[in-house]
């Protein structure tokens, strides 16, 4: 009796610790995350998006490219030269105030029937000229307007790269301590049974030498299956949980991994550091890609506002330049100028543009205002669930220190008889439900932590 008695609390004292003799691969959380990060579809679709912002900026550019016009007409008729026109013109953009555009030309005309406004001298004609707005485009033009947003782009395609790998860090995370949670409450299912199958065994053994009733083999045989039956769904719901999170692992050709790791490592139920409110909110505002999108949205509105702006004033254009009527002899140089104006006298398109921004702009400055709110009640909703999560740890360490103490009591009284199964039973249920609660609170710590890392953007 005093052997059985030695067994059983032997087996009681290495509850939560695995007796398995085959080497497994444990994976911890970070690296569960690295793993995650480095080949799964949503981090390298993710990866994409600075080639597109790249893509976005180069065509943004190429309104300033360049522009070459060529044009070339010959006429013949009966022989004679009718009409030869070539004309053709290089145009320069600039990204600079008032946004000029230089322009060199060169025309060649000839024949006995072209226009006198287009005959040339034999050498032809060259010119050298600027062009430029004086009232409407002097600050901003369609052109700049669409270059300044394009250069918004790429931080815009970090922000957003971010946010993709933040979500999906977080999911990956809570889904990882679902299961190392799932896991040792397997651990807890089977070494409960372990005691009573031991206990079975030693009851069998007394009932065959007279020392107690047969009915108590049978109780020990039903709590034995009542254990099998918890062990079973504990089981099954640590091997779906382990599949949820084996298939966010892909490999470097992206096809999934099977069995990258075979458990987890025991949850530790400790924070990476505690940090005040203020702090981590601070580092909240500055790391989250939800507000750098917010902020981005709304630099690229006020771009909008000050274009539309800009159509409110006259479209008044003014060009000027130097021109060699004859190219064969360029010191003998002359000039031009030029002024044109085109806009509609009422200004109801422009002014509803300039009204639409300027909505559009109110609507930006409300959404950052509302992202900072949520992100600040992300942060500390966060920090409030640590908080309780780890007051909650040190109650459930306390219950399981108390229900040892009256399990170990009850396993004393019950071998000197003078304790009945059901009550050692119900001590050991106790037992395994305070041992449930320490690894959910210690599962709960760990999933605070991952969302106050997420909160503040640096999961």
């Amino acid at each position: 009796m005093n052997a059985a008695h030695r067994l059983l609390l032997l087996a009681l004292s290495a509850l939560l610790v695995q007796g398995t003799a085959t080497a497994q691969r444990f994976v911890s959380l970070r690296e569960f995350l690295d793993l995650v990060e480095r080949n799964h579809p949503t981090i390298r679709a993710a990866n994409l998006e600075p080639e597109l912002a790249d893509a976005e900026l180069r065509s943004a550019l190429g309104r300033f490219d360049p522009l070459l016009a060529v044009n070339y007409e010959s006429k013949v008729k009966s022989g004679t030269d009718k009409l030869t026109l070539l004309e053709g013109s290089i145009e320069q953009p600039l990204d600079l105030l008032f946004g000029p555009k230089i322009k060199a030309g060169f025309q060649r005309g000839t024949g006995a029937s072209i226009n006198p406004e287009d005959l040339t001298t034999t050498a032809g004609e060259a010119s050298l000229g600027v062009s430029l707005p004086l009232l409407q485009g002097i600050f901003t033009d369609a052109r700049r307007n669409q270059l300044r947003k394009a250069e918004l782009r790429p931080d815009f395609a970090v922000a957003q790269q971010k946010l993709e790998r933040n979500a999906l860090l977080r999911l990956a995370g809570q889904r990882f301590l679902d299961w190392s949670e799932a896991f040792e409450l397997v651990s807890v299912a089977d070494t409960l049974l372990k005691l009573a199958r031991l206990r079975q065994d030693f009851i069998i053994r007394r009932s065959l030498s007279g020392e107690s009733a047969l009915i108590d083999s049978t109780e020990a045989a039903q709590e034995v299956r009542r254990r099998e039956g918890e062990r079973l769904r504990t089981l099954r719901i640590a091997e779906q949980l382990g599949v949820d999170v084996k298939g966010l692992v892909f490999s470097d050709n992206g096809i999934l991994i099977p069995d990258p790791f075979d458990a987890p490592q025991l949850l530790s139920g400790r924070v990476d550091s505690l940090r005040t409110a203020e702090t981590a909110i601070n580092v909240a505002f500055a790391a989250r890609p939800e507000l750098r999108r917010v902020e981005l949205a709304l630099q690229t509105a006020r771009l909008d506002s000050s274009l539309a702006r800009e159509f409110m004033r006259p479209n008044l254009e003014f060009d000027a330049g130097v021109v060699a009527y004859d190219a064969g002899q360029p010191s003998a140089m002359d000039y031009k100028i030029g002024l044109r104006m085109q806009q509609p006298l009422l200004f109801r398109q422009a002014s509803a543009g300039v009204q639409t921004t300027s909505v559009a702009v109110d609507r930006a400055e409300f959404s950052l205002l509302l992202t900072r709110r949520v992100v600040e009640v992300d942060v500390r909703n966060s920090l409030i669930a640590i908080e309780r999560s780890l007051e909650r740890l040190g109650i459930a360490q306390e219950e399981v220190r108390l229900a040892r103490i009256m399990v170990n009591a009850e396993q004393q009284r019950f071998a000197a008889g003078d304790a009945s199964l059901l009550t050692l039973n119900l001590r050991e249920r106790f037992y395994g439900e305070a041992l449930q609660r320490l690894v959910s609170a210690k599962a709960d710590v760990e999933r605070a932590n991952i969302s106050l890392l997420w909160a503040m953007g640096i999961i």
